[in-house]
């Protein structure tokens, strides 16, 4: 029997005769978890933190966010706060649905003009096909093509997804339009039939900001310069996206969305203009500090392994159990926007190291062989002397517990 073929309890005890140390994992979760995934040996676990009073739209949500790193959570709830000061992010998503790309061999004799008269006779019979899709909403909604050189024709597909993220219902479409086009004349092979991870649902979202509430004037003005910067110098703008992910990527792993997808659109968009540039943009408008980021959002609530996971539906819980894929857009890309002002708050003034390294020193108090009356006096000592290394902790553990043993 192959590796993948055994239950998971026999794959590690391979694993474990091979001198491999394995975290003991609750049975019942072990087998839900096989059904998830390929080759299941335990199961790893991210803290759930969550975001408080985040004002979209007019409405207030708490946002979960999966993620083991502490400034990620701190820094979305500090830009949050600041937003909800504000009256909160006014944000507005376009779903046109997801893009599925066919490519086709054709033959000299092809006729572009017998397949657009097809087209809609295409269209109607594919959505006959998946009449479930269409039930809810969804559907293909527009076939485009161009012959190109070497002899291939290019199909370019929309499908709206409805509710879902519409990964393997587009794939299906696919492959059914693709065994649908190879009777028609001068098409001779399919070359491929897939989604494609391109941006094309948009969500944009738009807050403006006193002063005050980001320190002045001048703190305004400093975060529009690096805004500026991260628009034109690559290296500025990678950080200021990756600092943008860190939130995104948060909410998508709590609510089961592919975070693998979104972050190669925005890779794409990113660089659309020719060069890599920031997702994001900070201008002062009539007195106001006013940001902006828009980011694709291919994201579902229903599908895929979300009603499957317990952790997932705990995160829709939070959300709101009613909420939609639009809504949740929205949330996602507002979250995106906090943590980016968050970030470039921090640089614009006391430096984004130290507020950074005061929330490591979480990680590494939690190491210590220590009581948690002991843990809290390390953590105190660190933050006082700004030096947040193992070393330095270990240090004061050890001056500190001497004196206990006096």
């Amino acid at each position: 029997m192959k590796f993948y073929q055994l239950k998971p309890e026999e794959r590690r005890k391979i694993l474990t005769e091979e001198g491999i140390k394995l975290e003991q994992v609750d049975s019942e979760l072990l087998t839900r978890l096989n059904q998830l995934s390929e080759n299941v040996i335990g199961s790893l676990t991210l803290p759930l933190g969550v975001v408080q009073n985040l004002i979209v739209n007019g409405k207030s949500y708490w946002v979960p966010m999966a993620t083991e790193e502490p400034s990620v959570v701190a820094a979305a709830n500090h830009g949050a706060n600041i937003f909800s000061k504000n009256g909160g992010v006014i944000s507005h998503s376009k779903r046109d649905g997801i893009y599925g790309q066919i490519v086709m061999k054709i033959s000299d004799n092809f006729q572009i003009s017998e397949l657009e008269n097809k087209t809609p006779i295409l269209i109607e019979e594919t959505n006959k096909e998946f009449a479930s899709l269409v039930r809810h909403g969804g559907g293909l909604r527009k076939i485009s093509a161009q012959v190109k050189e070497d002899n291939l024709l290019y199909l370019r597909v929309l499908v709206d997804p409805a509710e879902a993220m519409g990964a393997n219902k587009t794939n299906a479409i696919l492959e059914f339009l693709a065994k649908k086009l190879l009777v028609i004349s001068g098409i001779e092979e399919k070359l491929f039939a897939i989604l494609s991870n391109y941006p094309s649902q948009l969500t944009t979202a738009k807050v403006e900001l006193n002063f005050a509430s980001v320190g002045g004037k001048e703190v305004a003005k400093r975060i529009v310069l690096l805004s500026k910067i991260a628009k034109e110098d690559v290296y500025r703008a990678t950080t200021n996206n990756k600092g943008i992910m860190n939130g995104v990527d948060a909410v998508l792993l709590a609510t089961g969305n592919d975070y693998r997808a979104i972050e190669a659109g925005c890779g794409a968009l990113a660089s659309r203009s020719g060069q890599y540039c920031s997702l994001s943009e900070w201008q002062i408008e009539d007195d106001k500090l006013v940001g902006k980021l828009t980011l694709p959002m291919a994201i579902g609530t229903v599908g895929g392994s979300i009603s499957a996971r317990k952790d997932v539906k705990q995160s829709y819980n939070i959300l709101g159990q009613t909420i939609d894929v639009q809504t949740l857009a929205d949330i996602i890309t507002s979250i995106g926007l906090a943590n980016n002002l968050a970030a470039i708050l921090a640089i614009s003034t006391v430096g984004i190291q130290e507020g950074h390294m005061k929330l490591q020193a979480r990680n590494l108090v939690a190491n210590l062989n220590a009581s948690d009356e002991e843990k809290d006096i390390v953590m105190k000592k660190l933050i006082a002397n700004k030096t947040y290394t193992k070393e330095f902790a270990r240090k004061i553990l050890k001056d500190l517990q001497g004196k206990e043993n006096k």
